[in-house]
């Protein structure tokens, strides 16, 4: 009887800790703490369900939150800007601590029926899409306010499989400045 008991509190304790790792940030910023309902990455970029811990599911459209986590995943709502004048808010996924002031976003996006991911970086609340024929090229302009890391850029110390170095390099640099 004893084992019965410890194994339900050891349950009942599990998934009171998961379900209290999965929280929404409402435009208010009141973080609720619930149970996201995950879908498709393309949903998810549109719009998630979620348990609050009376059991209630609501869904939230990136207009209504402004950030939602489940488990390690944390994303939060972005104007996806379609051109100058046109575009939407969108979830995207925070690749980056969420500290420093260069972020990289991953956002997951359909035409039609074919689903792709696009890269953001974020400097200054201004988001610009990463073009991977012209990686070196646009992160030593991107960057040019740290100059060694620029020429770093350039000089081809880093690859584009090393885009969270640079953002951490960048990062740190930004932060000795302000001190």
């Amino acid at each position: 009887m004893k084992f019965i008991f410890a194994f339900l509190t050891i349950c009942f304790v599990q998934q009171l800790s998961i379900a209290q790792s999965d929280y929404v940030i409402d435009i208010n910023d009141r973080k609720i703490y619930g149970k996201v309902v995950l879908s498709t990455p393309s949903i998810n970029s549109s719009q998630i369900g979620f348990k609050d811990q009376s059991g209630v599911l609501k869904k939230y459209r990136p207009d209504e939150i402004k950030e939602w986590s489940s488990g390690d995943l944390v994303y939060q709502t972005k104007f996806y800007a379609i051109n100058d004048r046109k575009g939407y808010s969108v979830f995207m996924l925070r690749l980056t601590p969420p500290k420093g002031r260069c972020h990289l976003y991953e956002h997951y996006n359909t035409t039609g029926d074919v689903g792709y991911t696009q890269t953001f970086l974020e400097k200054d609340r201004v988001l610009t899409e990463l073009d991977p024929g012209r990686f070196r090229k646009q992160l030593a302009v991107y960057f040019e306010d740290n100059k060694e890391l620029a020429e770093d850029i350039t000089n081809k110390k880093y690859k584009k499989k090393d885009i969270l170095t640079i953002i951490e390099v960048y990062n740190e640099w930004r932060e000795f400045l302000w001190k």
